[in-house]
């Protein structure tokens, strides 16, 4: 995919950790001291691993030797935005709001903010980490397993901008909370790492979805994880859709907390992109807890969609 040239494991690493580099000094609040570690951690981590083989078992069926030797570059600042006309065919209908993020950044003059029920809060993460990050700290990055997976390490090594929903105790959102992902062409391969946090208290209900898209060609990488948080009694479900161009890779990952009797359906919609990797892991942690998982992928030529679910049942009178 691409006419990039071939790197070494060695440029490979070397390439990520000059991005790592830039990306703490320019990175917003850099003085969030548990903010700043959780990215050297991750960024850490994934410099003793490096990218999964085959030869790893939670990789076996998926080579990663296409992203690992193309040389990506963060996609910063300077870009055009796309317009509304471009965008408008994308746009789901019937949402309760619309969060629109272009090469992981949240773009507000595309965003649709609506009307949401009391209690509940849908922001980029940006925005949070800037003006209330105590309501971030508890959750973010608390639930990944870092060691298992080279791809969330180096996400959360470059934890900036992605959505932030937050669902009070006991409201209800009858329409989609919608979040587009938008990935442009550039000069370059560029990488976008989009970091989202969903926390649901108890006993409430609601929907996400999350729609991956591209515009223009070219090679671009998004490497996205979300953390969803599913309170005692909540009702939540969560929709993953992707739908790029080619010459795209998307690597996800969705990793849920369940508490007791939380009821959680997620569902994968697989349809773009040259490489895709799409990871599921519910963690059943109180008893009476419910996870659904569906997918459906159409895939033609070249293409490779890889779904991979861990569903960890770590209490008892769980399915």
């Amino acid at each position: 995919m691409g006419n990039s040239k071939v790197a070494t494991p060695i440029q490979t690493l070397d390439n990520y950790a000059e991005n790592f580099r830039g990306f703490e000094q320019s990175a917003a609040s850099t003085e969030l001291a548990w903010l700043r570690k959780l990215r050297q951690d991750g960024f850490a981590r994934f410099s003793e691993t490096g990218f999964p083989t085959t030869r790893d078992e939670d990789w076996r069926f998926t080579s990663t030797a296409a992203i690992s030797q193309t040389p990506f570059r963060l996609a910063r600042n300077g870009h055009a935005l796309p317009s509304r006309r471009e965008l408008d065919p994308l746009y789901m209908a019937d949402a309760a709001c619309r969060l629109v993020f272009v090469d992981g950044r949240f773009a507000p003059e595309l965003s649709a903010p609506g009307k949401l029920a009391d209690r509940v809060t849908v922001s980029s993460l940006a925005d949070e980490l800037a003006s209330n990050p105590a309501v971030l700290e508890p959750h973010l990055g608390r639930y990944l397993d870092l060691r298992r997976d080279p791809f969330c390490a180096l996400n959360t090594a470059f934890i900036e901008d992605g959505a932030y929903v937050h669902i009070g105790k006991g409201a209800v959102v009858k329409d989609p909370i919608y979040l587009l992902f938008v990935s442009t062409a550039h000069a370059y391969p560029t990488v976008s790492y989009p970091r989202n946090l969903i926390v649901a208290e108890e006993n409430c209900e609601a929907t996400i979805v999350e729609d991956y898209v591209s515009l223009g060609g070219g090679p671009a990488l998004c490497n996205t994880v979300t953390e969803l948080v599913a309170g005692d009694s909540s009702v939540i479900s969560h929709y993953m859709m992707e739908r790029e161009h080619m010459e795209a890779f998307n690597v996800s990952t969705l990793r849920i907390q369940q508490g007791r009797a939380a009821d959680v359906a997620s569902h994968s919609v697989l349809l773009g992109g040259g490489l895709v990797r799409n990871n599921v892991h519910p963690v059943l942690a109180s008893e009476g807890g419910e996870c659904l998982i569906n997918g459906l992928f159409v895939g033609s030529g070249r293409q490779h969609l890889d779904n991979y679910m861990l569903v960890e049942h770590a209490s008892p009178h769980c399915s």
